[in-house]
């Protein structure tokens, strides 16, 4: 996070958007491959009760690239259903 907004601040002047994604556990084959009882030990502890999906993290950054997100820099966007919330 901390070098995601050090970059921001020093090319934000030349028009340059600097953010970063930091996806939670997401279903992909390497999951698939753990146990069902592991498989919903981590369920168990995201609070919107499932793990993200490959969709879930392009999307946040679909928005970045995007003209809506043409405001934002410096960030970094916790795509992992509520995981971190304190």
């Amino acid at each position: 996070m901390a070098l995601t907004r050090q970059l921001a601040l020093q090319v934000s002047p030349q028009g340059i958007h600097v953010n970063a994604v930091a996806p939670g556990t997401t279903e992909t084959e390497m999951i698939k491959n753990r146990s069902e009882e592991k498989r919903q030990f981590i369920i168990n502890k995201i609070p919107v009760g499932r793990m993200g999906r490959p969709e879930d993290t392009a999307a946040a950054v679909l928005f970045l690239a995007s003209k809506a997100g043409d405001y934002i820099t410096g960030e970094t966007i916790d795509v992992n259903g509520g995981l971190y919330m304190d």
